[in-house]
């Protein structure tokens, strides 16, 4: 039975002042609190990324729980494989749509979601027209391919760093972009469980990056997208720098391809952000398509202990925190003392979230379970086969050497 942690409040509280979004140049288009996607603490510094655009922010602390002095870090001028577009006489690069930051051994490193996109039509905008044309439309935008690092330095106090393209002894350099796509998405083609999903766009159950974790060359790639039948997955490169700076795929195992899958049962739901505690990797899980749904946090322990492609399930998962019921013990004062001054509106709709919670909750704790022991098992099972096959064929090609066997339960 899947272990459940206790209710989730809030341990810290941080005030961050940006700078006004039309104070830039060129403008931003919105405020930057409305596309966060990405954050890293770095001493008293935290690098913050969105979704738009193709830089990264730098934030100091300017008092206790407090974030300010806004300079943004743009990527262009570091790495010179982004693609840019000419307007007004500037050039803008194209937007990189970050959706992962890590620290690791003095570089700050960076992914993009290798995502396709399919614009949203919006009803109040958009004709019958033009709403089907953009449902059509699916577009590759090459800076989405980018994996990449930056190294940073010290810089005019305790605790505060900036970040620089090079220093004389360690350059940025990122994955080759080319043809709309990178090293790592042209081995996902020939990938048995991945490669039907590079054509679909994101929150489609595409290819979408949304977690980024380091240690060393071992580089740990959260995929919010595909989930295949309820399971979710990391992906663990190894990476290296050439002699030019520029960063290489290795394969982690003699079958030579240049990644680990790590599936892991998150009840149906997405990897959204990674982080390293210890030699633990926390994982934030949410919905795989765009809509509401459960977040909660779970704790791969030992990761970093794990040397060959991994099966995971639930039961080999320590739950952290679960927001939903938080948010139903936080939706309790609106439901109490409907005819309150100021509750006219929240009454009603705190009542139509609780018991949407609550019948959510029901059926994931009771029908998700039945259905999978009726429907699930057999694709779980060809799924730890075609694994172990793959690991049968690479032990084939390369004689003399082993492979580990698959962690399974």
């Amino acid at each position: 039975m899947t272990r459940r942690p206790p209710p989730a409040a809030p341990a810290r509280s941080l005030r961050l002042s940006f700078r006004h979004h039309e104070s830039f140049d060129p403008p931003r288009k919105k405020p930057i609190r409305d596309n966060l996607s990405a954050v890293e603490a770095v001493g008293e510094c935290l690098f913050i990324a969105d979704d738009e655009g193709a830089r990264i922010d730098r934030l100091t602390a300017t008092g206790p729980d407090r974030y300010g002095a806004h300079e943004p870090f743009f990527l262009g001028g570091v790495f010179d494989q982004l693609e840019a577009t000419e307007k007004d006489g500037k050039t803008i690069h194209d937007e990189v749509d970050i959706e992962g930051l890590a620290a690791d051994d003095g570089w700050l490193w960076v992914v993009g979601s290798h995502s396709l996109v399919r614009e949203k039509p919006k009803a109040a905008e958009h004709d019958a027209e033009t709403a089907l044309k953009l449902l059509t439309d699916v577009d590759r935008k090459p800076n989405r391919f980018l994996l990449g690092r930056i190294p940073f330095h010290p810089a005019g106090g305790a605790g505060l760093v900036e970040l620089r393209a090079e220093d004389g002894v360690r350059k940025a350099g990122c994955l080759k972009i080319g043809g709309k796509s990178n090293p790592l998405v042209k081995a996902l083609k020939k990938d048995k469980h991945f490669a039907r999903f590079l054509h679909i766009p994101a929150k489609e159950n595409g290819l979408d990056v949304e977690g980024l974790a380091v240690r060393g060359k071992r580089v740990f790639l959260g995929l919010r997208g595909p989930v295949l039948r309820g399971w979710a997955c990391v992906l663990e490169l190894c990476v290296e720098a050439t002699k030019k700076g520029r960063l290489k795929l290795t394969a982690p195992d003699c079958d030579g391809v240049p990644y680990r899958k790590h599936f892991m049962d998150l009840e149906g739901l997405g990897i959204r952000e990674l982080s390293f505690d210890g030699d633990d990797l926390l994982i934030l899980a949410g919905p795989t398509m765009d809509l509401d749904g459960p977040v909660r946090l779970w704790r791969w322990a030992g990761c970093l202990d794990s040397d060959a492609p991994t099966i995971t399930p639930t039961e080999r998962l320590t739950p952290v925190l679960m927001t939903a019921l938080s948010a139903g013990v936080a939706l309790i004062p609106l439901m109490i003392d409907a005819h309150a001054p100021g509750k006219e509106i929240l009454h009603p709709v705190a009542i139509t979230i609780f018991g949407g919670l609550v019948s959510a909750t029901l059926l994931d704790t009771f029908l998700t379970p039945v259905l999978f022991l009726r429907y699930g098992r057999k694709p779980l099972q060809r799924l730890v086969d075609g694994v172990r096959a793959e690991q049968a064929a690479a032990a084939a090609k390369a004689p003399g050497q082993s492979l580990k066997p698959i962690e399974a339960f």
